[in-house]
């Protein structure tokens, strides 16, 4: 049904395209379309269509051919005052091939809504409900506050699968913003959750961002029903219990930039689970020395542990991560990144050539890494595309 009204507005796009092509302003992004003060209304089509080759040099070799459209209809209604409609309403459409050595292996494709949802707003607040991208926080590579997405600091796209849910914000005069969250239908895992959620019982969140000094600092809660069977297909379906879950997050700039990041999550206590919290912290820095055009150097750790008690006994993985980014031209540039996990003494290794034209991206992607994945960008079922050594072409162009 979802897939049906989807293609049934996309129809509709084309139609209105031609029409008001006259009146069309460029959407300021896909997530947030073009909110100038003009009273003028309207409506446009654009998209991304991206193109990928995975090679990775196991033995057998395996190789990835993929490719992705994701065509994004946006539109805006002003209304009386400074009140306005706008909505989004866009498609993963996604299709790759699997193949070891010469021999074709799988092939595997996705075709479902990545965005659809509608907001009314005024000056210094929104409402915005339907399938949406929310996320936040201050840390660049680790990210406790990881709650509803997947972004990935090594997918130079930046893609994240959407939340059903209704969003609401208000922006106070001294940069001061309440956010406020009911999300339900959202029965997969997200972000580093283990457990999905019940899909029929709304979550419930919010979050309030204050300044303070040269920076800001900020306090998010959540409350949901976690579905133990989810992830434990032994235990009955419909098997809830309660979780409870605090973030704080800062960051400043004083010369160097700093920041810090956590999260903690409080399960009722059960018997179902060997632990009652998950607690996450991030702590880094990053700064921009003054050799050539600017060489900038960011650095994280993260520490993430699950246990009776918060931060004691219980299971607990460290790592340390950098990223160092320089722009060689105006159209081009590299970037390298390492992790380091301290409990396998493993490391993590990526390098890469980006350049870009006014609608074209081209991507150049090394990597060397071990065959198990990172906490980050957690896709939960999904394939580990930077496993072992390889490299990664790809190819970007936005309409």
């Amino acid at each position: 049904m979802k897939q049906t009204c989807l293609i049934l507005i996309f129809s509709f796009a084309f139609l209105c395209h031609a029409q008001l092509k006259t009146d069309s302003l460029p959407a300021a992004s896909a997530e947030f379309p073009n909110d100038s003060t003009t009273d003028k209304n309207s409506f446009s089509l654009n998209g991304q269509i991206t193109g990928w080759t995975i090679f990775e040099f196991s033995d057998p070799t395996h190789t990835q051919a993929a490719g992705r459209f994701v065509p994004v209809f946006t539109g805006i209604q002003h209304l009386k005052g400074s009140s306005r409609l706008d909505f989004e309403a866009s498609l993963n459409i996604q299709g790759a091939l699997h193949f070891t050595g010469i021999k074709f292996d799988s092939a595997t494709y996705v075709f479902k809504p990545y965005r659809v949802w509608l907001r009314y707003a005024g000056n210094n607040w929104e409402i915005r409900g339907g399938l949406q991208k929310i996320n936040f926080g201050t840390a660049r590579m680790f990210r406790p506050l990881m709650w509803f997405d997947q972004m990935d600091v090594r997918d130079p796209l930046q893609l994240t699968d959407g939340v059903y849910g209704v969003l609401g914000k208000y922006f106070f005069v001294n940069n001061l913003n309440i956010w406020l969250w009911t999300l339900m239908g959202n029965k997969n895992p997200k972000g580093f959750e283990m457990f999905g959620s019940a899909a029929a019982i709304p979550e419930i969140g919010g979050r309030i961002e204050t300044p303070l000094g040269p920076g800001e600092m900020a306090f998010s809660t959540h409350f949901r029903k976690a579905d133990l069977h989810t992830a434990i297909p032994a235990i009955a379906e419909k098997t809830y219990i309660n979780e409870r879950r605090m973030g704080l997050d800062g960051k400043w700039d004083i010369g160097p930039g700093i920041w810090f990041e956590a999260s903690v999550s409080m399960f009722e206590k059960t018997d179902l689970l060997f632990f009652r919290f998950q607690d996450m912290w991030n702590a880094g820095a990053d700064y921009t020395f003054p050799i050539g055009a600017g060489l900038n150097v960011t650095a994280e750790y993260f520490r993430l542990h699950f246990g009776n008690k918060i931060l004691k006994e219980g299971t607990t993985v460290n790592f340390f991560g950098s990223m160092i980014t320089y722009p060689v031209s105006i159209i081009d540039n590299v970037s390298a990144m390492v992790f380091y996990a301290k409990e396998t003494g493993k490391f993590f290794n990526y390098i890469s050539y980006a350049r870009t034209y006014d609608n074209w991206n081209f991507y150049l992607i090394g990597f060397w890494n071990p065959e198990n994945n990172l906490p980050i960008g957690i896709k939960p079922g999904g394939r580990n595309l930077f496993a072992g050594k390889g490299v990664q072409l790809m190819a970007s162009f936005n309409f």
